[in-house]
Protein backbone atom coordinates (compact mmCIF):
# COMPACT_ATOMS: atom_id res chain seq x y z
CA UNK A 1 0.00 0.00 0.00
CA UNK A 2 3.09 2.26 0.77
CA UNK A 3 4.52 1.70 -2.15
CA UNK A 4 1.45 2.32 -4.49
CA UNK A 5 0.85 5.30 -2.51
CA UNK A 6 4.20 6.62 -3.35
CA UNK A 7 4.05 6.02 -6.76
CA UNK A 8 0.64 5.88 -7.82
CA UNK A 9 -0.26 3.20 -10.71
CA UNK A 10 1.94 1.04 -12.47
CA UNK A 11 2.94 2.58 -15.74
CA UNK A 12 4.71 0.70 -18.51
CA UNK A 13 8.20 2.13 -17.50
CA UNK A 14 8.16 0.77 -13.94
CA UNK A 15 7.61 -2.92 -15.56
CA UNK A 16 10.16 -5.61 -16.70
CA UNK A 17 10.79 -5.13 -20.80
CA UNK A 18 8.12 -7.69 -21.56
CA UNK A 19 5.90 -5.57 -19.16
CA UNK A 20 3.05 -4.08 -22.18
CA UNK A 21 -0.28 -2.59 -19.97
CA UNK A 22 -2.35 -1.51 -22.87
CA UNK A 23 -5.40 0.17 -22.47
CA UNK A 24 -7.63 -3.28 -21.31
CA UNK A 25 -9.98 -3.32 -25.05
CA UNK A 26 -10.23 -6.60 -27.18
CA UNK A 27 -8.20 -6.65 -30.95
CA UNK A 28 -11.27 -7.08 -32.95
CA UNK A 29 -9.54 -7.67 -36.25
CA UNK A 30 -6.26 -6.05 -38.41
CA UNK A 31 -4.97 -3.48 -40.51
CA UNK A 32 -4.67 -4.85 -44.30
CA UNK A 33 -2.41 -3.76 -46.45
CA UNK A 34 -3.65 -1.15 -47.94
CA UNK A 35 -4.14 0.60 -44.32
CA UNK A 36 -7.68 0.41 -43.96
CA UNK A 37 -9.27 -2.02 -40.80
CA UNK A 38 -10.53 -5.43 -41.57
CA UNK A 39 -13.10 -6.38 -38.88
CA UNK A 40 -13.48 -10.15 -37.71
CA UNK A 41 -16.75 -11.41 -37.54
CA UNK A 42 -14.67 -14.06 -34.66
CA UNK A 43 -13.30 -11.71 -32.67
CA UNK A 44 -16.42 -9.43 -31.84
CA UNK A 45 -18.66 -9.37 -28.65
CA UNK A 46 -22.32 -10.87 -29.31
CA UNK A 47 -24.68 -10.08 -26.67
CA UNK A 48 -27.32 -12.43 -26.14
CA UNK A 49 -30.66 -11.64 -24.57
CA UNK A 50 -33.08 -14.35 -23.40
CA UNK A 51 -35.96 -14.85 -25.51
CA UNK A 52 -38.42 -14.59 -22.92
CA UNK A 53 -37.04 -11.61 -21.38
CA UNK A 54 -39.63 -8.64 -22.01
CA UNK A 55 -39.02 -5.17 -21.25
CA UNK A 56 -41.25 -2.85 -19.95
CA UNK A 57 -39.14 0.33 -20.75
CA UNK A 58 -36.71 0.87 -23.46
CA UNK A 59 -33.85 0.44 -20.70
CA UNK A 60 -35.36 -2.30 -18.89
CA UNK A 61 -32.02 -4.53 -19.37
CA UNK A 62 -29.76 -2.96 -16.97
CA UNK A 63 -25.92 -4.28 -16.93
CA UNK A 64 -25.35 -6.12 -13.32
CA UNK A 65 -28.17 -5.19 -11.69
CA UNK A 66 -30.23 -8.54 -9.91
CA UNK A 67 -34.39 -8.31 -11.19
CA UNK A 68 -35.01 -9.16 -7.03
CA UNK A 69 -33.37 -5.60 -6.28
CA UNK A 70 -36.22 -3.01 -4.87
CA UNK A 71 -35.99 0.41 -6.22
CA UNK A 72 -35.43 3.39 -3.74
CA UNK A 73 -37.38 6.24 -3.66
CA UNK A 74 -35.41 10.22 -3.90
CA UNK A 75 -36.11 10.94 -0.28
CA UNK A 76 -34.69 7.44 0.94
CA UNK A 77 -31.72 7.93 -1.15
CA UNK A 78 -31.70 11.53 0.46
CA UNK A 79 -31.97 10.12 3.87
CA UNK A 80 -29.05 7.24 3.45
CA UNK A 81 -27.03 10.19 2.10
CA UNK A 82 -27.60 12.24 4.88
CA UNK A 83 -26.93 9.47 7.65
CA UNK A 84 -23.81 8.61 5.57
CA UNK A 85 -22.70 12.06 6.16
CA UNK A 86 -23.50 12.35 9.49
CA UNK A 87 -21.48 9.36 10.48
CA UNK A 88 -18.50 10.63 8.63
CA UNK A 89 -18.92 13.81 10.77
CA UNK A 90 -19.19 11.73 13.68
CA UNK A 91 -16.08 9.34 13.40
CA UNK A 92 -14.24 12.94 12.14
CA UNK A 93 -14.94 14.29 15.95
CA UNK A 94 -14.17 11.36 17.87
CA UNK A 95 -10.34 11.62 16.05
CA UNK A 96 -10.27 14.74 16.56
CA UNK A 97 -10.98 14.58 20.66
CA UNK A 98 -8.65 12.44 20.60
Amino acid sequence: MVFKKILGYLTPKMGNKNYYKGRGVRGVGHSSSIGRFIVDPKKTLNIYVPENYQLETPSGLKPYVSRNAFQLTKEQVQENREKKHQRRVDTLMKTQKN
